[in-house]
């Protein structure tokens, strides 16, 4: 059975190269080699691919034995999945580990980018990893270690929070508090998670870190200091070195070992710290005229590595961006989680809602979906994670280069996601709505500048500016009243109107005349509405 199988691998010359949604095996945590059948991607040809995927399913106990595999270039092993929903739509197509390969092909050679792994992540599982470049006299693996940068950051605010949540510090306290002498002790730490406790991004000279001080002492001389605490968004990477220096404070402990021990090792990261190992990538600055690298010195820079010294492996990331995902395995409660994912009033993108940057993570829109995650570059490595919580998708990328791997090639590896797992949107099916809110849709005018309403399966009313993009405010009756009789007003549930009445004036007949909204009067044609006693408002009963 096993000599067929091996056989039927071989089929097409995509076989060798992706896998997607394969019987589980190990452990979710970790991606280590799979089952050599388990390498293997869609053919060309549709018959071997429905053949293959049939085969799949039907063998995968047997097959969830494992089969250690050879190993290949081009693309590393896969982590075996769970087996899918019975939900075809919550399965991607064919060719997406492909496309997927291919995007990530192009950013390694555009990029000019020695090494380059990425990883897809669907449904909150990683599905999909591959390979592209050299390390040393081989390809790199799932645990090559990289130098991950400022995504270092997102770690040390976890490890925050987590303590917040155990009782050993509060964030909403000043710095003062912790780290007495800093000079700048009002700022609280939840401003230098966010971003907003006006410190500069380095400080001048930025030789401290390398020189045995601590981040405290160029603020003692007033270095570093760009304006009042909660006046602005400025990114800092001090900021985020007091931090580590407030949980080493608390511990009595260096700030790696704490974050080993409450962060690191439940999640099972045992590839993650400030030491790299012996399969760790060098890291490399590529000429700018000429296709030759030129090395690039790892500084020890012990001061900053809560703000971006950790090293990190493919597989590593994979299973923190599983963690920012929603399995984060008791070292955070999701409701805290979510907290550090929503962007704070002074985030560096105020004109855009849902976009700027949270505690430790940051929030982007993308093709009008929220992000989170964050990117890290330092010299000689870049990385990037970005996952959408809401469809528990997510994508990894990291390289060996102090250029050339924008943050936004994660982007592309997500969206080739997003695109090949779409769910499908739930059946539209009409609805008994009460008539006496069923008159309240179509046109209104404030004056001369219109507004429509509709209504929603919910029973809830939509009111939105017809000429902008305005976001629109919903409004809905008690549900005393919903379905029973037309009297009162609807109250608004988001947006600016949260707690107001939205009253309805009607004619003689019954009929909706005029709207009033926090002293505003809608009518159905523009103008003002005539003041006429034949108008009378829908009043609480």
């Amino acid at each position: 059975m096993r000599k067929l199988l091996q056989k039927l691998s071989a089929m097409g010359d995509g076989l060798s190269r992706f896998n997607w949604f394969l019987p589980h095996v190990e452990t979710r945590r970790r991606l280590r080699h799979g089952p050599e059948w388990a390498r293997g991607g869609w053919s060309r040809a549709s018959s071997c691919c429905i053949f293959w995927e049939s085969l799949a399913v039907s063998c995968g106990r047997w097959l969830s034995r494992g089969v250690r595999a050879r190993p290949t270039t081009g693309v590393s092993p896969m982590a075996p999945l769970p087996q899918p929903s019975a939900d075809p739509t919550a399965q991607p197509m064919g060719g997406t580990g492909k496309l997927l390969l291919s995007r990530l092909a192009r950013a390694q050679a555009l990029g000019r980018v020695p090494s380059v792994v990425g990883c897809a992540l669907v449904e909150g599982r990683t599905a999909w990893t591959g390979v592209r470049g050299r390390v040393g006299g081989g390809s790199p693996t799932l645990d090559t270690q990289y130098r991950i940068g400022s995504l270092t950051k997102s770690f040390t605010a976890v490890l925050v929070m987590r303590l917040r949540d155990r009782g050993e510090l509060r964030t909403n306290d000043p710095l003062d508090r912790y780290l007495p002498g800093t000079g700048i002790g009002d700022r609280t730490l939840e401003q230098l998670l966010s971003h907003t406790a006006g410190l500069t991004t380095m400080t001048p000279g930025c030789d401290w870190p390398y020189s045995g001080q601590g981040p405290a002492d160029p603020l003692r001389r007033g270095a570093g200091v760009l304006c009042a605490a909660g006046e602005r968004f400025h990114y800092s990477n001090v900021g985020y070195a007091l931090l580590g220096a407030v949980i080493e404070r608390i511990r009595q402990e260096p700030w790696a070992d704490v974050l080993a021990r409450e962060v690191l090792a439940p999640l099972g990261m045992r590839g993650t710290g400030t030491d790299p190992g012996a399969e760790a990538a060098p890291g490399w600055s590529v000429h700018p005229w000429a296709p030759t690298l030129v090395a690039e010195e790892v500084q020890d820079a012990r001061a900053m590595a809560a703000a971006g010294a950790l090293w990190s492996t493919p597989a590593d990331l994979a299973r923190w961006a599983e963690f920012l995902l929603g399995d984060c395995a008791e070292v955070l409660h999701p409701d805290t989680l979510a907290e550090m994912a929503e962007p704070t009033r002074l985030s560096a993108h105020e004109d855009e809602p849902g976009a700027g940057f949270g505690l430790g993570l940051q929030a982007v829109r993308h093709q009008g979906r929220t992000l989170i995650g964050h990117p890290g570059g330092i010299p000689g490595f870049l990385a990037t994670i970005w996952v959408d919580r809401e469809r528990r998708t997510g994508a990894v990328i990291v390289g060996n280069a102090s250029t050339g791997l924008s943050p936004s090639r994660a982007l592309e590896l997500l969206d080739i996601v997003g695109e090949q797992t779409l769910p499908l949107p739930d059946e539209w099916a009409p609805q008994n709505l009460p008539p006496h809110l069923l008159d309240l849709t179509g046109y209104w005018y404030q004056g001369p500048r219109p507004h429509a309403i509709q209504m929603e399966a919910d029973g809830s009313v939509l009111l939105q500016p017809v000429s902008t993009r305005t976001k629109p405010s919903r409004f809905r009756a008690p549900a005393s009243r919903f379905g029973t009789t037309p009297q009162g007003g609807l109250t608004g549930l988001d947006g600016a109107y949260v707690g107001e009445e939205l009253r309805v004036l009607r004619d003689q007949d019954g009929r909706p005349a005029a709207l009033e909204l926090t002293g505003a009067r809608f009518t159905r044609v523009p103008g003002p509405v005539p003041s006429t006693p034949a108008l009378s408002p829908e009043v609480s009963g």
